[in-house]
């Protein structure tokens, strides 16, 4: 499920190879009216449910279905759930479910 939906609207810079995250970390399906229309990678990260990678393609706002996902996992396990991603427009919806931008990361290619 992971591979097949990624594009390069998940991974714009191509820096992960879905193939060799997989064992590294929980799989997730999200599952809107009895089909699958995306999937998630998480991990552990100090106490916080870290999202690796998440992939999918639905009718629906898949900002609002996974976040609503990570909400329920992390709810009693997790003191915070975090993900980083180059896309401003996914930032502005993860801030309407309540995340926060914690950092800049700064990159000169050379």
């Amino acid at each position: 499920m992971l591979k097949g939906a990624q594009t390069d609207k998940t991974d714009p810079a191509r820096r992960f190879c879905v193939d060799s995250m997989i064992g590294q970390g929980a799989c997730w399906k999200i599952v809107q009216a009895g089909r699958i229309v995306g999937a998630m990678l998480t991990t552990e990260d100090a106490g916080a449910l870290w999202v690796q990678i998440a992939v999918g393609r639905s009718p629906e706002d898949l900002c609002d279905l996974m976040a609503d996902h990570l909400q329920k996992q992390a709810a009693g396990r997790y003191h915070s759930i975090g993900f980083q991603t180059a896309r401003r427009g996914l930032v502005k919806k993860a801030e309407r479910h309540g995340y926060e931008v914690e950092a800049h990361i700064m990159r000169k290619k050379l």
